[in-house]
């Protein structure tokens, strides 16, 4: 079996799986529960000092492109598109301290790291929170500079909309936050950065100079979707949601910050099955968070995980988490050496599969294609060598060669107007 231990920075988890800050860690019976599902490490659920965040939004959730099985209520759809309206804890701080007491020592003995979350306004909170959480038994904590979002229009004053987001729009403060609890706090600090923000690489580079231990990235990002038949937007309009599509972006960043950063990142957003992990670990990712993916399939799903996620790396003949880290950052590759190394291509048909249907030739956007006796044929002189046709080809008859020269190539993407041409494209 696998060694399934990954480094977090400091911190030595027995497996990369982490429930992100959320309902499922909320209470003390709810974290423990979380250690007894078996996960690396539970992140709680955020805590903030705003007045507002602790009682509104009230709890609302939506699933969107969600098809339910009535013979398999328990299967569930790895696509589908997740909305809520979720208040922080309608704990404040200091009480949720308490809560963090009562559940360290059962995730000391169970090898389950403990990471608080919280988000404060003025610098005397982050200070005094910080040391309140490192007290009460926290192996690291998560400055939540991600969500929630200010409560804008039912503010009691300016600097209750300093929360939040509010930090990841505003660098500076995020660093000076950081910079400040580095002086008093021994325990590792990550950084929860908000998918709306600026450029990840420059923000996350001053956080590390800060002091942070590495970052997550991210929570849900403000969206909104519609209801067609009656035209109002699901939960009544704009709103924190996140999906498998959103998965794309989350690996981008997470593996451009991963290059440019020697510190931690947990990867998050659009992580809903156990190979989304290995592809966010395989990209940089250190650990993975999970929230609506185990409020929606419940504490049971992580074993699951963990057992699958073996399953993968016994077949695979991988021995660690070491041996897939970065192994798909390491291989991007840069503009030269996409020049450098990567072939043109043309495509070519077996006519004993291909079955006319014409599929391919529907989606070929070169005129390349062309029919004889119901079978296709590629016009060589004017195939790009995009490989469309071949991923649509339902007989898988059409398979990908590489040219001779780049001088073919280039005749054949410009062939259809050779003569409007760049001057020297051709050479």
């Amino acid at each position: 079996m696998a060694d399934l231990r990954t480094k977090l920075g400091p911190l030595t988890l027995k497996n990369p799986f982490i429930v992100g800050g959320g309902p499922p860690a909320g209470t003390v019976e709810h974290i423990k529960k979380c250690v007894d599902s078996g996960l690396g490490a539970i992140v709680t659920k955020t805590a903030s000092t705003v007045w507002y965040l602790q009682r509104y939004p009230r709890p609302l959730y939506k699933l969107i492109d969600y098809k339910k099985d009535p013979k398999h209520p328990f299967d569930t759809p790895k696509d589908y598109f997740w909305m809520h309206r979720e208040h922080n804890s309608c704990y404040e701080p200091i009480p949720f301290a308490e809560i963090i007491r009562q559940s360290s020592g059962y995730c000391k003995e169970h090898d389950c790291k403990l990471i608080g979350s919280f988000s404060c306004k003025t610098m005397e909170e982050w200070k005094n929170i910080a040391q309140l959480y490192v007290d009460a038994g926290v192996d690291a904590l998560e400055l939540n500079f991600c969500c929630p979002f200010p409560p804008t229009g039912l503010s009691k004053s300016e600097e209750d909309n300093h929360v939040g987001i509010y930090y990841t729009m505003h660098p500076e403060a995020a660093y000076e936050v950081l910079s400040e609890l580095k002086k008093i706090i021994r325990v590792p600090m990550f950084v929860k950065m908000n998918p709306d923000g600026a450029n990840f690489v420059t923000v996350a580079k001053n956080l590390e100079k800060a002091g942070a231990a590495g970052v997550t990235m991210f929570a849900n990002n403000k969206t909104m979707r519609v209801d067609i038949k009656t035209g109002k937007p699901y939960i009544y309009g704009p709103g924190p949601g996140t999906g498998t599509g959103m998965k794309p972006i989350s690996m981008r960043w997470v593996c451009e910050v991963a290059d440019a950063c020697d510190f931690a990142v947990m990867a998050g957003r659009g992580a809903v099955t156990w190979d989304d992990a290995v592809e966010f670990i395989m990209s940089g990712a250190d650990a993975v968070q999970y929230c609506s993916p185990i409020m929606i399939r419940g504490l049971p799903y992580v074993k699951e995980m963990i057992r699958d996620l073996n399953n993968f790396m016994d077949e695979m003949g991988y021995e660690s988490i070491e041996a897939i880290k970065d192994m798909a950052r390491k291989q991007c590759y840069s503009n030269q050496q996409l020049v450098d190394l990567v072939k043109p291509l043309y495509a070519e048909v077996d006519p004993e599969k291909c079955i006319g249907c014409r599929r391919c030739e529907r989606s070929c956007w070169y005129d390349a294609i062309s029919f004889n006796d119901r079978k296709a044929l590629i016009i060589k002189n004017h195939c790009a060598g995009c490989s469309l046709c071949s991923q649509l080809c339902p007989q898988d008859a059409i398979t990908m060669h590489e040219r001779k020269s780049d001088k073919e190539h280039f005749q054949a993407m410009a062939s259809a107007h050779p003569d409007l041409a760049p001057k020297g494209f051709f050479d």
